[in-house]
């Protein structure tokens, strides 16, 4: 089904503060090597398990701004340290959801467009995420695209590498509980959330998964992009052991989009007495 099929959904679902830590490549913390302990890396903590965002402890965000989760002082959020031209690119930005959102007038490029949504923006949807820990590599798996990133452990970062939607990931573990993820070499074309605060090629982010119990992990992420803000800030997402099970691919296409938007999507901004009934559930 359609990504915009839960949209309605995630305008209703309790907003998270979302910080993200991140150094840009040419950052301070980009030009710092790994150290001889950190390639080494600790002790693996056990990641595994389908993760979603904990409810009770803040859901998901429609801002990443952990002072405005809701998204209702953009531009004016205390902990987002805009450089002029980011804040008037955010200002100038229209969500799908949201205070101030219009889904028939979005630009959103992920809605508009089925981009990818890179690093940050992806936690803003009501899906689940995977973490595969193996030796060299752990893959993160996301319900929503599906997508998924390899963060290699057992090298730096390319001297010269290519810029993706993802960036280039690399990781290791740190005291014994914590998967540490740094990535760079992103394209600055994804927002960095819902709300459209904008990347550059610049952008780094620093990524602490840590497993605080057998049901509950926490992610603080650093975001720093000195291409588009003057320091970097952070961010704190808590997440649950889902046991439902399943773990369900939304598939994004522009012709799933349009269909939606055409057939759902315009009768409810028009007249939504024209919005189709659902078909009604099959019973045995």
């Amino acid at each position: 089904m359609r990504t915009r099929l839960i949209l309605p959904a995630l305008a209703l679902l309790t907003v998270a503060p979302l910080s993200a830590v991140v150094h840009a490549q040419q950052g301070p913390m980009s030009q710092m090597p790994m150290t001889p302990e950190q390639m080494k890396s600790s002790k693996a903590p056990d990641l595994s398990g389908d993760w979603i965002a904990d409810g009770k402890k803040g859901g998901i965000g429609q801002s990443l701004s952990a002072a405005d989760p809701g998204g209702k002082m953009a531009g004016k959020e205390p902990d987002i340290p805009y450089q002029p031209w980011a804040l008037a690119k955010t200002l100038s930005e229209v969500s799908s959801t949201g205070p101030g959102g219009d889904y028939g007038k979005t630009t959103d490029p992920q809605v508009k467009f089925c981009d990818p949504p890179g690093v940050g923006k992806i936690l803003m949807w009501p899906a689940k995420s995977y973490i595969l820990q193996t030796p060299n590599v752990v893959y993160i798996l996301y319900e929503f695209g599906p997508f998924w990133r390899p963060v290699f452990m057992n090298r730096k970062h390319p001297d010269d590498a290519d810029t993706t939607w993802w960036g280039d990931s690399i990781g290791w573990y740190e005291n014994g509980d914590t998967l540490v993820v740094d990535t760079n070499g992103f394209n600055g074309k994804t927002w960095l959330d819902q709300m459209g605060h904008p990347t550059t090629e610049k952008l780094h982010t620093i990524e602490r998964y840590k497993r605080i119990d057998a049901d509950s992990m926490e992610l603080q992420i650093t975001i720093d992009d000195p291409g588009a803000y003057t320091k970097p800030f952070t961010t704190h997402r808590f997440y649950k052991i889902s046991k439902t099970g399943s773990f369900y691919g939304w598939v994004c296409t522009i012709q799933d989009e349009q269909h939606f938007y055409d057939n759902l999507g315009a009768p409810a901004f028009t007249d939504p007495t024209k919005v189709p009934k659902p078909a009604a559930p099959v019973t045995h």
